[in-house]
Formats: structure tokens, sequence, C-alpha cells
């Protein structure tokens, strides 16, 4: 098979993906969310043995549940589940657990978001490698139109952690942020216009239906940025303007836009070349909005945690529910990024947030001996977040320009694999332990 003709192959493999079951993308993203919750709450080693501790716990049990075990997903997050709660009723008990929900929430200290932060990163980056392996099925790719899969789960927690660490342009140090927003906008641009560039030069292997000709991931990251920044400024309201952005997103998907974008116009100009990451944007918008949202449940310290808490469990039954009926009348489309889709993204961070909340506050309790740690892996990562995401990109490049991935077998999948992952995570290792943030 000539270049050429293994390129049409791969654009063609990726094509026409419907995802899989809305349960069963969820349990994807609960797996690793539990072996990296097993490893914040059982006693750290050393920092070497600990990385090792969980390269094996977190990332070697992804790799493994993804390609080689792909089919025993609710087997592996049952057995899972197991060891967390052997774990958790040996060190609780019931006083204990009502003792730390009446405490006052401690925003300073809040180390959730740090923990789902590094590991939407790390489930990011391992997902843009493995799906061009054919071990990674394609059901957790990205879909074409419709439908849920780990990759579009991805994309949504990616904008979610984005609006988490937003920082709101107000008070005296309001230069200081405008400079960091500016600084971050240039670097996303910069590196969406290189990434466009080096694919083109490259003659790397694209699908246009993903975002369009010329758009990608890191242009629609820098007009969640900037635009809602823009909105915050004038309000402090970021659920009703959720609310209100998703409801005119919904609107204008359903009285044209919608067939613009899944029509077969000509991308003859530079909108219709790039509508599908256009008309997107505005529902990632959305998403931001209320990621700052749940970031101000975690920083409201006048309440208790049960109160963060019972926040979070009815956000947790409002949206499931909404995300479930809308998708009967309209179905979820990560293309369009519609209310269906934005809905489920937020279910899965409310409730994933609410579990790993829930177990932070629990532990955080020195009088017994007991820490809730984030991994040190998700630590590092979370120092250089961005560069990260950014080696990743670079290395998964270099591997499918030398390989062609999808004629491989599966034992040279599950070995090229843990090597990226390893001199990945090797690199945002060495730079934590040197203190070196960029």
């Amino acid at each position: 098979m000539d270049n050429v003709s293994y390129k049409k192959y791969h654009v063609t493999f990726m094509e026409n993906n419907d995802g899989t079951t809305i349960l069963h993308t969820f349990f994807r993203v609960l797996l690793t969310v539990q072996t990296a919750l097993l490893c914040s709450i059982r006693p750290m080693f050393q920092e070497q043995e600990q990385y090792a501790y969980e390269y094996v716990s977190i990332i070697l049990s992804m790799i493994i549940a993804h390609t080689i075990f792909v089919d025993q997903l609710y087997v592996i997050n049952f057995v899972t589940f197991c060891f967390i709660i052997y774990e958790f009723c040996s060190t609780n008990s019931v006083q204990d657990i009502y003792k730390a929900m009446t405490k006052l929430n401690n925003e300073a200290k809040i180390k959730t978001i740090t923990f789902l932060r590094g590991l939407t990163y790390l489930i990011t980056v391992f997902c843009i490698l493995a799906v061009d392996f054919k071990d990674f099925p394609r059901y957790l790719a990205k879909t074409e139109r419709y439908g849920y899969s780990l990759m579009d789960t991805g994309v949504g927690l990616f904008i979610i952690m984005s609006g988490l660490v937003h920082k709101d342009v107000s008070g005296d140090n309001w230069y200081s942020i405008i400079l960091s927003n500016a600084k971050f906008l240039t670097v996303l641009i910069s590196l969406g216009v290189v990434r466009f560039v080096s694919i083109k030069q490259l003659d790397y292997h694209e699908h246009v239906t993903e975002y369009g000709v010329h758009w990608n991931f890191f242009f629609t990251l820098a007009v969640c940025k900037l635009v809602s920044s823009i909105i915050l400024y004038y309000s402090n309201k970021p659920l009703l303007l959720s609310s209100l952005t998703l409801i005119l997103h919904e609107g204008l998907l359903y009285f044209g836009l919608q067939d613009w974008v899944f029509g077969e116009n000509d991308r003859e100009s530079l909108i219709d070349a790039n509508r599908e990451g256009i008309v997107s944007s505005l529902g990632y918008v959305s998403i931001y909005l209320y990621a700052v949202y749940i970031r101000s449940i975690f920083r409201n310290s006048l309440v208790s945690s049960y109160e963060i808490l019972k926040k979070f469990a009815l956000n947790v039954v409002i949206l499931w529910s909404l995300t479930l009926f809308i998708n009967i009348f309209r179905p979820t489309s990560r293309t369009l990024a519609n209310a269906g889709f934005c809905l489920y993204i937020e279910a899965i961070i409310v409730t994933v947030s609410m579990v790993v909340y829930f177990f932070e506050v629990v532990y955080q309790d020195k009088e017994r001996g007991l820490s809730f740690n984030v991994p040190y892996t998700l630590l590092a990562i979370n120092q250089n977040g961005l560069l990260y995401f950014l080696v990743a990109n670079l290395l998964t490049g270099l591997i499918n320009i030398n390989i062609r991935t999808l004629l491989v077998n599966s034992f040279t999948t599950f070995i090229i694999l843990n090597m990226y992952m390893m001199l990945t995570l090797g690199f945002i290792a060495y730079l934590k332990c040197k203190g070196i943030k960029i």
C-alpha cells in the first residue's frame, strides 16, 4: 500500500462513526476516574515508587481497558469499585463521614479541580494516538454527526477544564489577568495556525467534517476563552449566561444552521469551509460558562461541604434528566455542540465532581491521619498542561508519519502506546521535578 492509498484508507476508516451508548461512554470515563481515585485515597509511596504505582494503576489499566480487554469494561469498573469501597469502609465510620460533611467548605484547598483537570489531559493525550490503531474500537472515536463517544466526551471535558480555572477580570488584579488571558489566547491561536500549516505541509490525514478545512480545536478553545471572558466581564451570573447561550445556540441550529452544517454546500468561502468549527463554538461557550458556575460552587466557603454536595446532586438529577429527554427529540451531536451534547458533558462533569469532592472532604482529616492526595502524575500534568498536550500532538504526528498504525498487530500497538505514554509523562514529570513551568 503506497502513501496515497494508505492516507485514503485511513480517512475512510475514520468516517461514518455513530459512537456507542451514553451509559457505555460514561463508564469509559468513570474507569479512569476510579483508578486515579484509588491512588488518591491510599497512602503514598516515595516519589519514584509512587510514579510507578500510578502508571500501573491509572495508565496501564487505561491502555488495557481500551485495547486488549475492551469488552470487559463493566467487569473492570466493578472490580475497581470494590477496591475503593473496601478501602473506604476500612478507614471511615458513619460518624467520621458526618463530621466531615458538617465542616465549612475550604475553597482554598479544593483538590478536585486539579484532579479532574489532570485526568482530562491524560485521557485526551492517550486517545489522540490510540485512535489511530485498529485495537482502539471505532465507537470510541469522534462521531461523524450524532452519537456519544469517548473522544467526543474528551473534547467537551477539555472545554470544561478551561472554564474551571477561569480568572475573572475584576478587582485590583485586572491588568495582570487581562495580560495572562491575552498571552493564553496568543498561544492558542499560534498553535492553531501551526497545526493547520503543518498538516497541509506534511500532507497529514485529516477529517474535514470534524471542524472544517482550516479550523481546529485550538481555535475553538481560543473563541471560548475570549467570548466567555467578555461576557463574564459584564455579568457574574454564569449559570444564567450558560443557559441563555445554549437556548440561543439551539434555536439557531433548529432554524437553519444545522441544515447548513450538514448540507452538501461547497466549501469555497472561508466561512463555508469552516462551518462545523464556527457553528459549534457557541455551544462550547455555553459549556465554558457552565464550568465557571461549577467553579463558583467550589469557591463558596460560607456553606458546609454537605451543602456543596447537595447542590451538585441537584444538578446531577436535572442535567441527566434533560440530557435523556432532549436526546429523544434532538439527537446529541458533538459536531454541532447542540443542547444534547452540552447537557451531557455538563452532566458527566458534575457527577464526577460530586464523587471526587466527597472523597476529598472525607479524607482531608489530619486528626485521623488521612489525606486526599492528587496523584503525582496528575499534579505534573497540571503544572504544564498545555505543553503536555502540545508535546503529545507532536509525538502523535511523528509516530503516524513513520508508522502505518492501522496495519500493526495488537502486540506492537500495546508496546507503542506504552512507550508513547511513558515518554510524554516522563517529560512532564521531569519538568515538575526541576520546578519548570512554561
